[in-house]
């Protein structure tokens, strides 16, 4: 090969080197952006109450059924809300049906606990089969659920033993009536009640009975705490169970409450209990939030799965304080199902 092809090839092979370096890059390769996954076309929430011949939590059932007819109509997603339980407040039962209804593929729970640490391993094997747990009425705090929504049980407490001091004064013998040994939210209204009495060292809790939550063993275990107790002063009721029976059900309590002067708190504010009050054998009561259990629990886990909304560890669901001064406007509420009018105040009459 002679020198000048030798040459001519060189600077061929230079030219094309020069000529590869001029090129443009090749465009860089995009991420891939992630869709919106959007709205489930179904969403099945487990609606979990503590027992199912409570009607208390019936309220919120209607609460949470309504909600979830508001939001499939809005959404697009067709909500569904399974209302299950055992049929007493029973926590092995409650664990078993949290098993149940993991086992069905529900998308979401939502549950009022029997007991605080009972319900931490049904909560968390829901959670570990990658389904969203949030917790109403009754909490079980040590559990991994996103959040509890309800009324502040202790600060409830506090101001039931408020009312009580404001129409029993500062001395007397008292009685406690709760469900379920062990639920938080009962024991953290017993919690704060007797804190709140603590002030005024005239004031004797002579006993607590339990009715776990059974309407007849309410009444059962009031009658035979009056029958040792004649000349008992006040009552807190922890809740209402005993007083779903029949009038005439509780004759020594009754009679005591009309003619004896004994002063009856009561938590919740049913309209059974308005009724109580109007007639005068209950003097004041503390309210939850009933409808907001299913409506706003419902709203909460939608909120959670569709949009990934986060939620402080307690919700507040706020509470009402129900007196002779405010009983007939929160009675119309509930005949008008009407819960957006403020409630006027509860100690503005009294003197």
């Amino acid at each position: 090969m002679s020198k000048r092809l030798n040459t001519l090839i060189a600077i061929i092979a230079l030219l094309g080197m020069v000529l590869a370096a001029c090129q443009p890059a090749a465009p860089a390769e995009e991420p891939a952006v992630e869709e919106p996954v959007g709205a489930p076309e179904k969403l099945t929430i487990a609606w979990i109450p503590k027992a199912l011949n409570n009607p208390v939590f019936e309220i919120g059932r209607d609460g949470a059924f309504k909600k979830a007819e508001e939001l499939t109509a809005e959404t697009g997603t067709e909500v569904e809300v399974l209302y299950v339980g055992s049929v007493a407040s029973d926590m092995t039962e409650q664990a078993r049906v949290v098993e149940d209804v993991i086992a069905k593929g529900v998308d979401a729970i939502g549950i009022s606990c029997n007991d605080p640490t009972g319900c931490e391993d049904p909560i968390n094997k829901a959670i570990e089969a990658g389904i969203p747990v949030m917790t109403w009425d009754s909490d079980s705090p040590e559990s991994d659920r996103f959040t509890y929504l309800g009324v502040d049980n202790y600060e409830g407490g506090k101001a039931a033993a408020e009312l009580l001091v404001r129409f029993m004064g500062e001395e007397g013998q008292v009685a406690l009536l709760t469900g379920v040994p062990g639920a938080f939210n009962l024991e953290e209204r017993i919690r704060g009640f007797t804190d709140g009495v603590a002030d005024y060292p005239g004031i004797e809790i002579v006993s607590t009975v339990y009715c776990n939550d059974d309407i007849n063993l309410g009444v059962q275990v009031i009658e035979e705490t009056m029958q040792a107790n004649p000349d008992l002063d006040g009552w807190f009721l922890v809740g209402l169970w005993p007083l779903f029976a029949d009038r005439g059900s509780m004759p020594l309590w009754e009679d005591a409450a009309l003619n004896k002067g004994m002063v009856n708190i009561v938590f919740d504010t049913l309209p059974v209990e308005l009724e109580f009050l109007q007639d005068d054998y209950v003097h004041g009561l503390v309210g939850q939030k009933y409808w907001g259990w299913g409506y706003d629990t419902v709203q909460m886990i939608y909120d959670n799965i569709v949009a990934g909304k986060q939620f402080d560890d307690w919700t507040d669901s706020g509470m009402d304080i129900v007196t002779e001064c405010n009983v007939d406007v929160m009675a119309e509420m509930w005949a008008t199902s009407d819960f957006t009018q403020p409630l006027p105040d509860a100690y503005d009459c009294l003197p």
